[in-house]
């Protein structure tokens, strides 16, 4: 059997600015176990004919192999882990590959599995990974290779962090400026109104932008929670638009001393250059014989002892911090300060970046003030700036550390925090992370917390716990609760015209009211207009009735 493996990475491929039928081209390899043949894969990230799918197609280059080649391959996309999350087997009978001819699959995953329901785990740090498997059943002796390749979809990632105090008839401009290409891309202006916040985006030179995210979030600075955050993204140059963003009401714009007023504005604007770089391993032809050779030969080299002896660079650098060592930044609490490395809080987090790349306070004071993290969270905290080690934690300090995680934008820790809540999910503190998870806008945690909830829906439901919820939370929780109401069997079980109601905005607003009110549902019914005869019926089949009635 002669196996051949090419594993190919797309980073940043959740900017791609490819159109249907427009292709990323992976780099040129030779299969040497496969007649010194040269390959190379083809992804279609919005389809080859169908926007709806990703395609993915192997194709034979110009090489001096035969004229025709078969050969059975295999297409997979693989999770973090390298292991398979979806593969389609292609049999050596059913094609024959000459120079320049491709075959693979149009419909090969659905983009929303991938961009969407499953992002976590075919995305993780929005990296995609395929995987050809390649292999003829030929000859007796065993030969394969293996090798990787990456292809950079490269892009420019610009965070800026601007206080502001919101005033009716007040103007607040934001330029957000590339330094790749050392121009402004896009003026913000922002503008109070009674009820809303109008925001005005201007482009002024993106020409040259396939694909960007826009991404402004809005933060108390009193209590550091989000109130308001909106994304839009655009295939191609971004447009001139205005949106209206209904976040007055949370701020005392008629106090100009109240600290309610005191906001922070996080503008994260993320473009697509149109540039590609493409790098490739080296091809090592190998046999298991020779590779537990090699790894034989490598260990016997290495002593044990030596090794053990030798601190790891996060030690180095924790002893850098611990003995303040050409420390440059103060971290300040209202009871203590800690004194670290401006260029380790840059290399992990993008707003500490922000804040000491650009002509802001923090930078000049050499000094950042930290009110909202308490001193044995953010000591963890820069424990793991420093050294990337999550250790075993308490509960409390895991919550806290997701928050310090998701306010500094250190992706890799607020991952192993909400792996850590997961791992310790049940009826007593379930409420707990649906609301942590809700409040900082994890979409991915909060729906694993979601499919916990439904998984155990009559226990958690019929708690104290929960019902303790539902009044302090109606909105969330209602939200969650009908989350039992899938499509498939509402219209199983309801008349048409019933189900059409069930899936409307009025069946929302009918329990919001309920729960929000304290009215019996005869009341609420009155404003609704809705029979009551079904009202009942519909009660009796939902996971509200024994919470609500």
């Amino acid at each position: 059997m002669r196996e051949f493996i090419f594993t190919w990475s797309i980073r940043n491929i959740g900017y791609s600015w490819h159109k249907t039928g427009e292709t990323i081209y992976s780099p040129a390899f030779t299969a040497v176990p496969i007649q010194n043949s040269v390959w190379n894969l083809q992804l279609n990230p919005r389809g080859s004919i169908d926007d709806d799918y990703l395609s993915l197609f192997l194709q034979r280059s110009v090489d001096n192999g035969p004229e025709e080649l078969s050969v059975n391959f295999e297409l997979s996309c693989l999770s973090s882990e390298k292991s398979p999350l979806y593969s389609h087997f292609f049999p050596e009978s059913d094609q024959y590959f000459k120079r320049k001819t491709s075959f693979g699959h149009p419909r090969f995953l659905r983009r929303h599995e991938v961009f969407v329901q499953r992002k976590s785990l075919y995305m993780p740090r929005d990296t995609l990974t395929v995987r050809c498997r390649m292999w003829k059943d030929e000859g007796d002796i065993s030969e394969s290779g293996e090798i990787f390749g990456l292809t950079c979809l490269e892009i420019e990632r610009i965070l800026l962090v601007d206080n502001i105090k919101p005033r009716i008839g007040k103007e607040h401009i934001v330029c957000i400026h590339s330094e790749l290409q050392n121009k402004e891309l896009i003026s913000i202006s922002l503008s109070y109104y009674e009820y809303t916040i109008g925001v005005k985006i201007n482009p002024t030179n993106v020409e040259n932008i396939k694909y960007s995210i826009l991404k402004l979030s809005f933060v108390k600075k009193i209590d550091r929670k989000i109130f308001c955050e909106h994304r839009s993204s655009c295939l191609g140059a971004p447009v001139r638009e205005t949106w209206r963003l209904n976040v007055v009401k949370h701020l005392d714009i008629e106090n100009e001393d109240s600290g309610e007023n005191d906001v922070e504005l996080l503008s994260e604007f993320t473009y697509s250059t149109g540039q590609e770089t493409k790098t490739l391993e080296k091809d090592f032809p190998f046999s298991p014989r020779s590779s537990e050779l090699v790894s034989k030969y490598i260990n016997s080299c290495i002593s044990s002892e030596n090794l053990s002896d030798c601190p790891r660079i996060s030690q180095d650098l924790w002893n850098l911090y611990a003995e303040h060592v050409l420390c440059d930044l103060e971290l300040k609490t209202e009871t203590s300060s800690f004194f670290v490395h401006k260029i380790v809080l840059c290399a992990r987090s993008p707003v500490f970046l922000a804040m000491l790349s650009r002509d802001m306070k923090e930078k000049r004071n050499e000094c950042i003030d930290i009110e909202d993290i308490m001193d044995d969270i953010l000591k963890k905290f820069l424990f793991f700036l420093y050294t990337d080690t999550f250790e075993d934690l308490e509960w409390e300090a895991v919550i806290g550390l997701y928050y310090a995680a998701d306010k500094y934008h250190v992706e890799r820790l607020k991952i192993l925090c909400s792996s850590f809540l997961l791992k310790n999910i049940d009826v007593e503190n379930v409420c707990e992370l649906l609301l942590l998870a809700d409040r900082h806008h994890d979409s991915d945690f909060k729906r694993r917390v979601e499919d916990f909830i439904l998984q155990n829906d009559e226990k958690i439901f019929s708690s104290s716990i929960w019902k303790q919820f539902v009044c302090e939370q109606s909105l969330l929780s209602a939200m969650t609760m009908l989350l039992k109401y899938d499509k498939e069997r509402v219209q199983t079980e309801f008349q048409p015209w019933e189900a059409v109601w069930l899936m409307s905005i009025d069946f929302y607003r009918f329990f919001l009211l309920a729960f929000q009110n304290r009215q019996r549902v005869c009341e609420v019914n009155g404003r609704l207009n809705v029979p009551l005869k079904f009202i009942k019926r519909a009660l009796q089949k939902t996971p509200l009735h024994d919470t609500l009635v």
